[in-house]
């Protein structure tokens, strides 16, 4: 093992011992919208907590329709053994990921409205369970002056058995929930742009939500998309605690 990784694992080891509720928080890149705003993609990755073993992810929304893109999402786990670093994983990740991104065309950015997620979304480490409250909603102004709020709630679903929550290496039962995220327009009546009445299976054992930040684009026709990014906290892989992972909800935004 290289000397980078080496103190790596030796840190995470040492945080598993003195934090009685950490997880691994993945950090987020936002790549971006096509030019007709019709998709949106953003890359997530980490390190497992207290292991070599690195995730890295590229999610690629059909905003039309708040959907993956075929094919999508790509991803990479490495292995244990496998000594290279996240930057090396990630490029791997983004060969993959560069025919479709191309074929899309996904290069523009859009507008960020950071929000107040429970660390900073750039960042990959220990992720404490609850660091401080999770965002239940935002407030953006886009840019031809319209109010958009933003409100987020979760609901209780039933349990799952997911792994490593009943200790390590073992399954536990834990309460999952599903996300119900509304926008309200200036004011008018909230509409919903994501209500789970199941979970998926890759959130299967997401127990809490929050609102990390919102993306805006507008197309030359005028046609106005935004993205939200929701971070989950999920009991997948839990070690000493829950995970930080994020996920997307889109939405093409009324004309005014």
């Amino acid at each position: 093992m290289c000397a980078t990784r080496a103190f790596i694992a030796a840190l995470l080891a040492l945080l598993l011992l003195s934090h009685a509720h950490a997880g691994d928080a993945a950090a987020r890149k936002v790549i971006g919208f096509s030019p007709d705003g019709a998709t949106f993609a953003f890359e997530q990755f980490t390190q497992f907590y207290d292991a070599t073993e690195i995730m890295a992810e590229m999610q690629v929304i059909d905003t039309r329709t708040d959907s993956f893109v075929k094919g999508t999402p790509l991803s990479i786990t490495t292995r244990d053994g496998d000594e290279r670093e996240v930057d090396a994983v990630r490029a791997e990740l983004m060969a993959k990921a560069k025919p479709l991104l191309g074929k899309l065309d996904i290069t523009e950015p859009g507008t960020r409205f950071a929000g107040e997620p429970s660390m900073d979304p750039d960042e990959i480490g220990i992720y404490q369970m609850d660091p401080k409250p999770l965002a239940t909603t935002q407030t953006i102004t886009v840019p031809d002056g319209r109010k958009l709020v933003l409100t987020l709630s979760d609901q209780a679903l039933g349990k799952a058995s997911c792994y490593g929550a009943g200790g390590r290496g073992t399954y536990g039962s834990v309460i999952v929930t599903g996300v119900t995220l509304q926008m309200s327009i200036d004011g008018a009546t909230p509409v919903t742009l994501q209500q789970d009445k199941q979970l998926p299976k890759r959130r299967r054992c997401v127990t809490a939500y929050g609102i990390a930040e919102a993306y805006h684009h507008q197309a030359k026709d005028g046609t106005q998309t935004l993205a939200v990014l929701v971070e989950t906290v999920d009991a997948h892989q839990f070690h000493a605690g829950p995970n930080r992972r994020f996920m997307a909800v889109t939405a093409r935004l009324p004309k005014p």
